[in-house]
């Protein structure tokens, strides 16, 4: 009975891992052929993009003198709350080998208009399609400009991470299902296991470089088809000058869905960024109306 019961554990073993093979396999294939499909194309669309904010401002540099009752009490941590529209797009920068990024013109601010969109639109296009990567970071820095605190991050674009050069560097493990609505979904874990790293951060509000970061996170796919709709990840690093360090985690999901243009696009971010263990920005991104334009001659935009 003992040898029963061992040789049964084991074959429920071995089947379940055959299994898990099989499903990896199967969502390594469709994820990097949709990925490739989305590079393919990105660089030709232009949405729009709303951006809402809830983040805590940084202190204040600088001596401040208090007296009183209120220099007994410790500062206050301050948010604010900022509301972004832009034309919203993804540019190749050579000088990075081709290497997608977010790119946007802002057309309003808290309600206040800052450019007319249609020609914010243009003026996107125009800069994605040149070959002139000093332009397409002056967008980034105007970008970091409107007082945002906390990671402005490439988001939109996750997917690109799994293109058919790239996946390999990803391993992958199937966890568990899950359901949305009527449709029941498989979710796999993902870590990020060689190769370069996946995530470039950029900070606005806090000062140093430009962060790289391995992660690793989860690909929600539909179960019939594979084809991913929710991408999340997680990442964590110290920031300090090695005396005093600060824990800083990233967290954020990505939702996709099937454009008209036959590929998958993003139409929510969400993301939070904790210090310490407490929670010192929120971002949450809406991205709708992606049209393709042609740079054949002039730029002209068609939504089919």
């Amino acid at each position: 009975m003992r040898r029963t019961w061992i040789l049964l554990a084991m074959f429920c073993c071995v089947s379940g891992a055959l299994k898990g093979d099989e499903r990896t396999q199967q969502l390594v294939t469709r994820l990097s052929q949709e990925a490739d499909a989305f590079r393919k194309i990105a660089p030709d669309l232009v949405g729009q993009e709303s951006l809402f904010q809830r983040a805590m401002k940084p202190p204040k540099r600088g001596i401040r003198i208090r007296v009183g009752a209120s220099a007994q009490k410790p500062q206050q941590p301050v948010w604010q709350e900022r509301k972004i529209l832009s034309e919203y797009s993804f540019a190749a920068f050579a000088g990075e080998g081709g290497a997608l990024h977010e790119l946007r013109r802002v057309t309003a601010v808290d309600g206040r208009t800052v450019q007319d969109s249609k020609k914010a639109q243009q003026e996107l296009a125009a800069v994605v399609s040149a070959p002139d990567d000093k332009r397409k970071k002056e967008l980034l820095e105007q970008f970091e400009k409107y007082g945002l605190v906390g990671a402005v991050t490439d988001f939109g674009q996750l997917l690109l991470l799994f293109t058919s050069g790239d996946v390999l560097h990803y391993e992958f493990t199937y966890r568990r299902e899950e359901n949305q609505g009527n449709a029941r979904l498989l979710v796999f874990g993902f870590q990020q296991i060689d190769g370069p790293e996946g995530l470039t951060v950029i900070n606005a509000g806090h000062d140093g470089p430009a962060r790289n970061i391995r992660i690793g996170g989860e690909v929600w796919v539909q179960e019939n088809s594979y084809v991913p709709v929710r991408i999340t990840l997680t990442t964590s690093h110290e920031e300090g000058d090695g005396l005093v360090n600060e824990h800083v985690r990233e967290e954020a999901s990505v939702d996709y869905t099937r454009s008209a243009f036959g590929v998958l696009l993003p139409f929510w971010t969400e993301h939070r960024e904790l210090r310490g263990g407490k929670v010192v920005a929120e971002n949450k991104f809406g991205y709708t109306d992606f049209q393709k334009f042609d740079t054949s001659s002039a730029i002209k935009f068609d939504s089919q």
